[in-house]
């Protein structure tokens, strides 16, 4: 009668562990997350703010005025409309899908395309700022900037994914329906800084992680850092700065720093002595015209060599350009002045990275 009862125990047990390992199955399981006593970030400083909005580091960080970024605004959507802009999807390489998902330790990167990066470290699979959707805007991409590259692998096509870092709220880094997509085909963690967890919940998106500059989560082994940018936020016309804005440093067997969307300021070698050196830096290279507009948020391609410098990285991986009608420079413009200074300052062009959408490197 006894050993009837521990079959019966062993059985139940059993049927139970099936059940739990087919759940994680179908709505992916979530990625441990462990206490991060490191301290690893603990010299960054904290999210300055004022009057219940954050703040850049600089206190004289100023941008455009109102006025001229709304003309700016309503000339780029008139050359839109007039075609008088030229566009053609960049080349693509087929990505390795089976060696992406065969891979449970080495360091590699996959441009996507914008600032969409798949990162794979320690056997962690991280997405950063994940863009799949044709068009950026209001109402899920109704109105807004077309999409001219596209994506350098499909989303269902994805290895599984663990963690997905975004850096701010901004449309062409915060997606909607792409996060929506994400939390259910792979319910990964999403690392973001104050004030999205509140969004994301809106969109019953529970499993999230939200830090402060100098803050920090360990996922996996994995340590990722929040970081100091210069930009900004804002989804609305009356919510801007309410949701902090931020960099990424992921550290583990190596180093990973993600930028975000930022103009080029001092916080770069702040990170660079407290969290460098770093093996990869993942960098903004485009929308970076008008000046007058785009010099406080957005790095010229000069300015990002000189942040890539300023971080102490091993290697350079040029986003944010050749995917979205963004900015008023040729969308293929970015590349060509990264050449240009690179020649200029003679460095090793081995170490500049502009692959193609889809093309995996290791790192």
């Amino acid at each position: 009668m006894i050993q009837r009862a521990h079959a019966s125990r062993r059985l139940a047990v059993a049927l139970l562990s099936a059940l739990t390992l087919v759940l994680a199955a179908l709505v992916g399981a979530s990625p441990k997350i462990d206490a991060d006593d490191s301290r690893l970030g603990a010299e960054l400083p904290r999210a300055p703010r004022k009057d219940g909005t954050f703040r850049n580091l600089d206190p004289d960080f100023r941008r455009a005025s109102g006025w001229t970024r709304v003309r700016f605004y309503l000339l780029g959507f008139s050359s839109l409309l007039t075609s008088a802009r030229h566009f053609e999807p960049l080349p693509s390489a087929p990505p390795d899908l089976d060696a992406l998902r065969r891979n449970h330790h080495g360091a590699t990167v996959t441009w996507i395309g914008h600032s969409t990066l798949l990162v794979q470290l320690d056997g962690v699979n991280l997405l950063t700022d994940p863009i799949w959707s044709q068009r950026l805007g209001p109402l899920s991409g109704t109105v807004g900037v077309r999409r001219f590259t596209p994506p350098g692998i499909e989303l269902e096509k994805l290895p599984p994914i663990d963690v997905v870092l975004i850096s701010h709220d901004h449309y062409d880094h915060l997606d909607e329906p792409t996060v929506l997509r994400l939390a259910e085909a792979f319910n990964p963690l999403f690392v973001v800084p104050l004030g999205l967890k509140a969004w994301l919940a809106d969109r019953s998106i529970t499993n999230v992680v939200e830090l402060d500059w100098s803050e920090s989560v360990s996922v996996k082994g994995i340590h990722i850092v929040c970081a100091p940018a210069q930009h900004g936020s804002g989804r609305t016309l009356t919510d801007g700065g309410r949701r902090l804005w931020a960099s990424w440093a992921v550290i583990g067997s190596k180093r990973f720093y993600f930028a975000g969307d930022t103009g080029y300021a001092s916080h770069f070698e702040i990170i660079g002595h407290a969290l460098g050196p770093f093996d990869l830096a993942a960098l903004p290279i485009g929308s970076y015209t008008p000046r007058i507009i785009a010099k406080p948020v957005h790095m010229s391609p000069e300015e990002a060599l000189q942040a890539w410098k300023d971080l102490r990285a091993t290697d350079f991986i040029g986003i944010h350009w050749g995917t979205f009608k963004l900015g008023r420079e040729p969308y293929d413009e970015p590349p060509k002045r990264i050449a240009a200074e690179v020649a200029r300052l003679g460095l090793d062009s081995g170490k500049i990275w502009l692959p193609k959408p889809g093309e995996t490197l290791n790192w």
